[in-house]
């Protein structure tokens, strides 16, 4: 008997295990006070042990880690939208850092579940992410391309969720976040952040422009800025390639690459197969038509019909038109992943496979038409895609707003990083936004960091330093006093 009772736990931690868990229950959260939507259901249970791979967002910072948690699923509707939105919120079960992290999303979704939550929790976060009621959510952990729920019907946009998409559910996702991480754990938190990057990122810019009262702090790593400009002009690389009808392939493409990062290399002082200096870098693809480079063992020799389709690539569909195009990628970015995409078959033909974030864009948004093929369009018909694009979707997703005096006077702070060898998202789209930023605030760097980062690609890859850490650090916003 003594044995036996020496394996029981004392009265007063059972009574503290008892209490612990009975506030994981929808009986004990508060119902949140969501203004313009109706709460239709809380879940709460307790997570022990969960593993998963996961990392921070636009960060090489993770790995497989085992958390323990209160996992709470929060669902609201938007009345007349027949929306159904669901809201993750983990918090941790001990370790509680005092703070809270919401999590953004990447291609065309708003999140990508316990890709992100569970660094989160890891770190000692209460942090929560959601689906924006979009079927490419539901923490599914990968970059969605797919935009078919855009449509509602034929030729008609479903607007409400794109609103949903745009902003208003991370702007939900933080309010019963906030108010669900005071329920549980009896207080508020003393910090409320937002980490994203890519499509997450705009989300966390266009937070601080439209609800500048809710972030005390934002990363917004890569952001996803003007993609109603940049995601159709991406397509302009595959269209002079099927304008040349010389379709390269990604051993080419890469060798390009090469060639460019051995001319600007050294711009900087240091050779380390990283262009640092990218406005430095003149080089044209042009110049290494007749050079010799090597695919599989095969000597080849670089033409003017490629060299043409490359520097579509570098400088963008703004050299063309300045009003509707985009700028280019920098001449060390992969590419042949994204803007010269191209599949070959055994016999070395090769045919353009095109970018799916691109293609579902000027499918469903701009054509709103599911059946609508891009590799049939014309020059003209490019551009006139690009004006439409830009007329039609720059209100609700633009993110270009450089005035962010009120989220200066909350007290906010902003950190942004791009990687200057991102392949996806043109890093000269963010410079200019933060241009604009300064040029409206000439003090705006007070409160609004941005980092250029040489060899880094989107939002992890690439050769460069990773700007890491963010996160685990804060500045007291009255004191001005940094936490470690």
């Amino acid at each position: 008997m003594v044995a036996c009772f020496a394996t029981l736990l004392p009265l007063s931690a059972i009574l503290v295990e008892i209490a612990y868990a009975s506030r994981c229950s929808p009986a004990f959260m508060k119902r949140p006070d969501l203004p313009g939507a109706s709460i239709l259901n809380i879940e709460a249970h307790e997570a022990h042990n969960f593993s998963a791979v996961s990392l921070a967002p636009g960060s090489n910072e993770g790995g497989l880690y085992t958390i323990s948690f209160c996992n709470i699923t929060v669902t609201h509707t938007h009345p007349g939208w027949n929306d159904t939105v669901h809201t993750q919120v983990w918090l941790p079960l001990e370790r509680w850092n005092g703070r809270f992290q919401a999590l953004g999303g990447g291609g065309y979704s708003v999140d990508l579940g316990s890709t992100y939550l569970t660094y989160a929790v890891a770190m000692g976060f209460a942090s929560a992410s959601t689906d924006g009621g979009l079927p490419s959510g539901n923490g599914k952990g990968s970059i969605p391309t797919d935009l078919s729920w855009a449509l509602s019907g034929e030729n008609n946009v479903n607007w409400q969720l794109l609103e949903n998409y745009a902003s208003k559910a991370t702007n939900d996702m933080a309010i019963i976040g906030q108010q669900i991480t005071k329920s549980y754990y009896q207080k508020a938190a003393n910090y409320s952040y937002f980490t994203g990057c890519s499509g997450g990122g705009r989300q966390g810019l266009l937070m601080a422009q439209k609800f500048p009262n809710v972030f005390d702090g934002i990363l917004a790593v890569s952001p996803a800025i003007n993609m109603q400009a940049f995601i159709p002009a991406g397509q302009w690389a595959s269209l002079v390639m099927k304008e040349t009808g010389v379709f390269l392939s990604p051993c080419e493409i890469k060798a390009f690459t090469q060639e460019a990062v051995k001319v600007c290399d050294h711009l900087d002082g240091v050779e380390d197969g990283v262009i640092s200096y990218p406005d430095s870098c003149h080089v044209k693809a042009s110049d290494f038509v007749g050079k010799n480079y090597t695919c599989d063992g095969v000597q080849k020799a670089f033409t003017a019909s490629s060299a043409q389709v490359i520097e579509a690539a570098w400088s963008g569909s703004r050299s063309v038109s300045e009003r509707y195009g985009w700028y280019g990628v920098n001449k060390d970015a992969s590419i042949d992943t994204s803007y010269v995409s191209t599949e070959c078959s055994a016999n070395n033909t090769c045919h353009s496979s095109g970018s799916d974030l691109f293609v579902s864009w000027l499918k469903y948004l701009v054509a709103k038409d599911p059946s609508f093929s891009s590799s049939n369009m014309t020059r003209n018909e490019f551009f006139e895609a690009l004006h439409t694009s830009i007329a039609d979707y720059t209100s609700i997703l633009g993110t270009n707003d450089p005035d962010l005096s009120n989220f200066k006077a909350n007290g906010g702070k902003i950190i942004t990083w791009h990687g200057l060898a991102d392949e996806v998202i043109p890093p000269n789209g963010t410079i200019a936004y933060y241009d604009k930023v300064l040029k409206n605030d000439p003090k705006a760097h007070d409160f609004y960091c941005f980092f250029e980062a040489p060899g880094l690609g989107h939002c992890y890859g690439g050769l460069g330093p990773y700007p890491n850490g963010a996160m685990s650090q804060h500045i007291d916003r009255k004191s001005h006093v940094r936490y470690d």
